[in-house]
C-alpha cells in the first residue's frame, strides 16, 4: 500500500494521479522545457511494470521509440531529480564500466509502482525487492547490484570497501530457489570476502551455514523493525 498518509488514511486511487502528474508535468516537463508527453508516460509505464529489473539506455529508446539514447539518459536523470524512481549500478572499481552497465530501477513507493505500472501477483518478488530498497535508501545506505555468474540483489558499500550482501526473495520453499537465491549471494560474498550474508524474504527465518560462510534468512518486516543501530552489522538480526 506504500508509505504515503494520505492515501493509506483513505485508498483514493485520485490521490495518487494528481500526486504523479504534479511530479510529471510540473516538476519534470515544465521545469527542463520537456514537450514529448507521449515519451515520458511511456518510459515511467515501462519503468513501472519492470521495476528491479535490469535496463540499458539503448534497450529503453528501443523499447519507447528513442531514437538517441542520449535522451533517455536525460529523461531519467530529470526523473530521478524529483525521487520518483532511483537507479543502481552494477558494482565496479571502475566509475567508466558502472556508469555503461545496465542498471536496476526502483520507485520511491509501492503505491506508485503498482498504479503506474503493468503487475501480477506471481511478481510479488520484484515488489519486495523495492520495499527492500527504499528502506536501504531511508537508512543512508549507499547500494549497488553484484552481477557475475549468478546474480545478488544488494551490495552495500562503506567507504572503498563493500561490507554486506543481501538477497531478496519472496518465497525461500522450493530446493530450485534456494539453489538459485544462495548461488548469487554466496559468490557475492566470496568476491568481496564477507562472511555473513542476508536472505530477506516474505516469511521464512532460518540460519544457513556453508562453504565457511553463515546466511541468515529473515523476512522483511522484521529486518526493518530493526533499530538502525543494527545497520553497523545488518545481519545481526537473530
Amino acid at each position: 500500500m506504500g508509505g504515503f498518509p494520505v492515501f493509506l488514511e483513505n485508498q483514493n486511487d485520485n490521490y495518487m494521479k494528481s500526486l504523479y502528474e504534479n511530479i510529471l508535468y510540473r516538476d519534470v516537463m515544465v521545469r527542463n522545457n520537456l514537450t514529448n508527453e507521449k515519451e515520458l508516460l511511456e518510459l515511467v509505464y515501462f519503468l513501472a511494470s519492470n521495476v528491479s529489473r535490469l535496463s540499458s539506455f539503448n534497450s529503453l529508446a528501443k523499447t519507447i521509440g528513442v531514437k538517441n539514447a542520449s535522451t533517455i539518459s536525460n529523461y531519467l536523470q530529470f526523473i530521478q531529480n524529483t525521487y520518483l524512481i532511483f537507479q543502481v549500478n552494477k558494482f565496479d572499481f571502475s566509475l567508466k564500466k558502472q556508469i555503461q552497465n545496465t542498471k536496476k530501477t526502483y520507485f520511491i513507493d509501492q503505491a506508485l509502482v503498482t498504479r503506474l505500472g503493468f503487475l501480477f501477483s506471481e511478481e510479488k518478488g520484484r515488489l519486495l525487492e523495492n520495499i527492500v530498497f527504499i528502506e536501504l535508501k531511508r537508512r543512508g545506505h549507499e547500494v549497488y547490484y553484484f552481477s557475475g555468474k549468478n546474480e545478488c540483489d544488494f551490495l552495500i558499500r562503506q567507504g572503498s570497501q563493500i561490507t554486506n550482501a543481501i538477497q531478496v526473495c519472496y518465497s525461500f520453499d522450493t530446493p530450485e530457489t534456494k539453489t538459485r537465491e544462495l548461488n548469487g549471494i554466496m559468490e557475492a560474498m566470496k568476491t568481496y570476502s564477507i562472511k555473513e550474508g542476508l536472505i530477506l524474504t516474505n516469511d521464512t527465518e532460518e540460519v544457513i551455514a556453508t562453504a565457511g560462510l553463515t546466511l541468515r534468512v529473515v523476512p522483511v518486516w522484521k529486518w526493518t523493525l530493526q533499530d538502525n543501530q543494527t545497520d553497523k552489522n545488518l545481519t545481526r538480526l537473530l
